[in-house]
């Protein structure tokens, strides 16, 4: 079951559709804008020409504009390919799994299980552009990191790398670095999983990476190439470790993360809460609590270096070396009379400006880059060694009040939160808290590779899986959903026993929390299943063909295409799925399914029915390898044309 690649619905068949988006639309958009710069050789390859290029944007003086071949770029072997990994055609489908789930009906969260590019490709299907903030915790490529990822080239690869260009050398060399600790490797890894990962983001989005010194700079200059330079918020330093390393020359305390936006001039990065403990009143001003603020600022600014005179002793006070006063004299003197400068306890010190707690609160604290009091790795493994009752079964994870801080800086109250570095699943218990806390409706996904649980060097962990839970594998992704469940338990507890200390009753507008989540796992297509055509140009061969390729429809594999539509459709994995006629049709949104044969005027009758609710069908699905009627097929048109539905609402897929 493979999915269509996303392009207008109802699109003729072109050359434009063999190149995988989002390089279509930009090769659309170059060649409408110049089409004398966009080759195709004999192989049917695309050659952008430079030089026409540069005429085109300036053809009175070509010389003007200077378009490059050369420049300053991060290289390494193995780029193109890695560049290409990322766009081609995803052969994964996703696979529902409400028995490893929680709250199945009711859930907006999502948890996938299996590699993280397969799972990327797919989500960009019906995630394009909606998820607000991206937290992740990548391999650092360090000795103790087992590359997990590794692709294993097939033939079919070897020959992609060739029509790439590549040397037979080159391709020798890029077969092996895959999994291997080289920066190569390493880049080539994360090369395609953050152009993906762009394409997910909002336009006010933000993405943050956990990332230590041995990859910290690739990964800069490689953030700066996906990203821009221009979108770059901030490298954050987070203090992992209070104590010192007795064992080294040097005590490693700190890691990175590295942050960026899809779009630094809309994404603005939450502030903090303020510390209200630092607020008192000692004069009883009506104003209420205050503190005391420097009123000098950084930086020589002459017209606001006048002199102030202290009322209290008669001292003349200027600004400090290389400072100046934080507003006009003017200004001054209308804080002055408002009673907002203070001359410190006594009276006798220099002055400083009044800052009270409301506004302080309402206008919230700029983060510092550098990160001293949001938990260290200490509190991370603690913190497990509590939820799963002294079990450690979990290197290094991420402490859960680290990751709150971060959601509160990048994601909104009701917004997505994507993790497709799951790994404890630490980012969905801090999503699921925050939202406890503070009455939000955020969402996550999370993301995490079944990877093994080695039964002899993590004796605790493969038995915890294996015993304790009795699953038949053990992988770290049993782990993820385990602690997803518990951490939801341990919050819905929490929330009763408020509930008995507010004396049974907790007021009307508590929202309800999401502690659920859906388990998606991504197994191989076992046909051609779900890939696009424009009903319009569908013929009865097509349908034919996709028939004897794919079996009788089996209620078995029902769930499995319903949800593999829903992407297809662009929809969440998250949509309620209505049941308007058993095995088939399925509402979904404004889309009604149709999965098999039935009377056309009885679905006349009740798609027009459909159309007065209060949620109109907007566009019809079939899925045609259940279809055993050509017929039907036929006479869809004419349904279609009754129900005013333009072509491009009307679908085939299969």
């Amino acid at each position: 079951m493979t999915l269509p690649q996303p392009r207008p619905l109802g699109q003729e068949n072109s050359g434009m559709l063999d190149i995988q988006p989002p390089v279509a639309h930009k090769l659309e958009a170059l060649c409408q804008l110049f089409p004398q710069a966009v080759e195709t050789d004999a192989q049917g390859r695309i050659r952008i020409n430079a030089a026409m290029l540069q005429l085109a944007l300036d053809p009175a003086n070509p010389a003007g504009v200077q378009v490059e071949e050369d420049g300053f770029e991060l290289r390494w072997v193995g780029k193109r390919e890695a560049y290409h990994s990322a766009f081609v055609p995803v052969q994964k489908i996703v696979q529902p799994a409400p028995e490893q789930s929680k709250a199945w009906d009711s859930t907006g969260n999502l948890l996938i299980k299996g590699d993280n590019l397969d799972a990327l490709r797919l989500l960009r299907h019906s995630y394009f552009g909606k998820v607000k903030l991206i937290y992740i915790d990548p391999p650092y490529n360090t000795q103790s990191d087992a590359f997990i990822y590794r692709d294993d080239f097939s033939a079919r690869q070897s020959e992609v790398l060739a029509q790439l260009g590549y040397s037979a050398d080159n391709i020798d060399y890029i077969k092996n670095i895959h999994g291997a600790r080289t920066h190569s490797g390493w880049l080539s890894f994360m090369y395609p999983r953050l152009l993906l990962a762009k394409d997910l983001l909002r336009d006010d989005g933000v993405i943050f990476i956990s990332i230590d010194d041995n990859e910290q700079a690739q990964l800069k200059l490689l953030c700066d190439e996906v990203f821009g330079e221009e979108n770059f918020v901030a490298s954050f330093i987070w203090q992992h470790r209070k104590s010192s390393q007795n064992d080294a020359d040097v005590s490693l305390s700190h890691n990175y993360l590295h942050t960026y936006s899809k779009n630094r001039t809309l994404c603005n990065i939450n502030p903090l809460d303020v510390d209200e403990s630092k607020f008192s009143n000692p004069d009883n001003d009506l104003r209420g609590d205050w503190v005391a603020d420097p009123m000098d600022a950084p930086g020589l600014r002459e017209n606001l270096s006048y002199p102030v005179t202290n009322p209290n002793t008669g001292e003349i006070y200027r600004p400090p070396n290389a400072r100046h006063w934080r507003f006009t004299e003017e200004k001054y003197i209308q804080a002055l009379s408002d009673n907002r400068i203070v001359f410190g306890k006594t009276g006798k010190s220099r002055p400083q400006f009044k800052r009270f707690k409301s506004e302080a609160v309402e206008k919230g604290v700029a983060p510092f880059t550098i990160w001293t009091e949001w938990g260290t790795a200490t509190e991370g493994t603690k913190e497990l060694l509590d939820i799963f009752q002294g079990s450690k079964i979990f290197e290094t994870p991420k402490p859960t009040r680290l990751l709150e801080e971060i959601v509160k800086l990048g994601a909104d109250p009701d917004s997505m939160v994507l993790d497709f570095f799951a790994g404890s699943g630490t980012t969905g218990e801090a999503v699921m808290r925050l939202n406890a806390e503070d009455g939000g409706n955020r969402q996550f996904i999370l993301v995490q590779i079944p990877q093994p649980i080695d039964p002899k060097k993590q004796k605790e962990a493969h038995r915890f899986v294996t015993e304790t839970l009795g699953r038949p594998e053990a992988t770290i992704f049993e782990i993820t959903a385990e602690r997803l469940r518990r951490a939801g338990a341990r919050l819905e507890a929490e929330r009763v026993a408020k509930t008995e200390a507010a004396g049974g009753l907790l007021p009307d507008d508590t929202p309800a929390l999401d502690t659920g989540f859906r388990v998606f796992e991504l197994v191989d297509a076992p046909d051609a299943l779900i890939l696009q055509k424009p009903l319009a140009s569908a013929t009865q061969a097509d349908v034919l063909a996709l028939q004897t390729t794919i079996a009788t429809p089996q209620p078995a594999h029902l769930p499995r295409v319903l949800y593999n539509l829903l992407l297809a459709e662009g929809l969440p994995l998250t949509t309620a799925l209505e049941t308007i006629q058993e095995n088939s049709l399925y509402r979904a949104d404004d889309v009604l399914l149709v999965l098999q044969t039935l009377p056309l005027d009885a679905l006349t009758d009740t798609v027009r029915a459909l159309q007065q609710g209060p949620q109109p069908v907007r566009s019809i699905t079939v899925y045609a390898p259940w279809i055993n009627d050509d017929n039907f097929i036929l006479g869809l048109h004419t349904v279609a044309e009754t129900l005013g539905f333009s072509e491009d609402k009307l679908r085939l897929r299969g």
